[in-house]
């Protein structure tokens, strides 16, 4: 009896990951993905790890926000699902330093020159001061623009 449990649970298990898809993003970026079936509906397990954008029915743009694993269900018209895809975002490891100074850790990317970058997980005053130079940087730019108009 119980080898036959067993035999239940791997073949349930296996369809279950079957039907998902497995897609990769990496944090900070888009990616496209295009469906076969025209979609209605589209829930996001988790927004902070990936979320969406709709640019028709049948075209989507997927973005990697945080490391972490989340799904992604999307319906059709009637409301059966047309997909489960599962999300996997993984952080930037090229061109990227991490540099620790006890437990507080700061993210620098090194493309050209090595410079700071808001990466989840680093130490909050690292982060807070960088998201609030950036925060004025876009502040500024968007009274440029209100002025040029």
């Amino acid at each position: 009896m119980k080898s036959i449990f067993s035999a239940l649970a791997m073949l349930f298990f296996a369809a279950t990951s079957a039907q998902a898809e497995q897609i990769w993003l990496t944090m900070d970026q888009v990616r496209p993905y295009k469906l076969d079936i025209p979609a209605q509906n589209i829930v996001v397990g988790n927004p902070a790890i990936a979320d969406v954008t709709v640019q028709d029915n049948q075209n989507l743009l997927l973005f990697g926000k945080a490391p972490g694993l989340t799904n992604m269900y999307i319906l059709d018209e009637r409301g059966d699902p047309i997909a489960n895809l599962l999300i996997r975002v993984r952080s930037q490891n090229t061109d990227m330093l991490t540099f620790y100074r006890g437990a507080a850790r700061t993210t620098y990317n090194c493309t050209s020159n090595c410079e700071a970058t808001i990466t989840v997980g680093d130490d909050p005053g690292s982060f807070t001061g960088l998201a609030t130079q950036v925060d004025r940087k876009f502040g500024q730019a968007a009274d440029a623009a209100k002025d040029a108009e």
